[in-house]
């Protein structure tokens, strides 16, 4: 295992600040990479005793387990995935209040390390999953996939607006050379895209790729409704997102939680019927400072977001 590995969490204080508070004693943290916002909330918030955490990256696992270590008797690592938030929850018991923590971006050792094959800066295999077992899945959709489907997917999932022309090169290429390592896909992009366009065309194509491979925006729906049915009075759950997708999906479920119930009556289009379950504690994004954008330039797209159960 790689001794270097690094990873700067996002929005470190501003999760402490306002996720965090005094009484809370457990927390589940859905995305817990190389172990960079476990180790800041515990060490500033003490009287946690017990840290819940999930990641499909095995080495990621191994890695946090080990940076962890003097918490170990609070700790408690799963390899799986976020959306088992309330399968994993309901089955021990717990001190209440919780906090749930959804960090929703790639942990920089992912982007890097190419054998990862989620960057296209450099050689890899051409998979895109967060789940280590399934090498080569992005190279498997784009060899298999219609061009219809393939056009779709980077048009909804990666805003691209040249999307069905890329699909149709693709379904060209692929009867010659199926697709392999992340260069295959990349000289494909650059040879039919303008040169001022390329960066923007590779990101949007290779998160569009993730996006599906992963089924990231269901995922997070789905994980979202079994948080919050989790969550009992004094509870908070935050969520990090990074692209519009995913936080337009935060954004609505968020708004719609904190919203009270209203009927139309003959005094009132929207009298209300019933108070809302849950308080938004952000009412605009938290979006990270100018200082933490120049330190950590992949910072800059985050949006914060939280709510608490009433």
């Amino acid at each position: 295992m790689k001794s270097e590995l690094f990873h700067e969490p996002v929005l470190k204080e501003e999760v402490l600040a306002l996720l965090f508070f005094d009484e809370v004693h457990t927390v589940f943290d859905g995305t817990l990479g190389l172990g960079g916002h476990a180790e800041s909330i515990l060490e500033h918030v003490p009287q946690i005793t017990r840290y819940v955490a999930c990641d499909l990256d095995s080495q990621h696992l191994a890695f946090a387990r080990k940076r962890l270590q003097k918490w170990d008797k609070k700790i408690e690592l799963h390899h799986s995935s976020f959306l088992q938030v309330r399968e994993l929850l309901e089955k021990m018991r717990i001190d209440r209040p919780l906090v749930i923590l959804l960090d929703l971006g790639l942990c920089s050792n992912q982007v890097d390390d190419p054998t990862k094959g989620f960057s296209f800066e450099s050689e890899g295999p051409l998979s895109l999953s967060f789940d280590d077992s399934q090498e080569g899945a992005a190279a498997h959709l784009l060899n298999t996939a219609s061009q219809k489907r393939l056009g779709e997917i980077f048009k909804l999932y990666g805003e691209e607006r040249r999307a069905h022309a890329i699909a149709r090169k693709i379904i060209q290429t692929r009867k010659e050379t199926p697709f392999q390592t992340t260069s295959d896909l990349r000289k494909l992009l650059e040879d039919i895209t303008p040169p001022h366009q390329r960066k923007k065309t590779l990101v949007r194509v290779f998160q569009a790729l993730r996006i599906v491979v992963n089924d990231e925006l269901t995922v997070l729906q789905n994980t979202l409704t079994k948080a919050l049915e989790v969550l009992k009075s004094g509870d908070r759950i935050g969520v990090i997102a990074y692209h519009s997708l995913e936080d337009r999906i935060v954004k609505r479920c968020f708004a719609a939680m904190g919203t009270p119930v209203t009927e139309p009556t003959e005094r009132s289009l929207h009298t209300v019927v019933r108070d809302p379950d849950f308080r938004l504690l952000t009412s605009k994004p938290i979006k990270p400072t100018s200082a933490e954008i120049l330190r950590n330039p992949r910072s800059r797209s985050a949006r914060f977001r939280i709510l608490e159960k009433i």
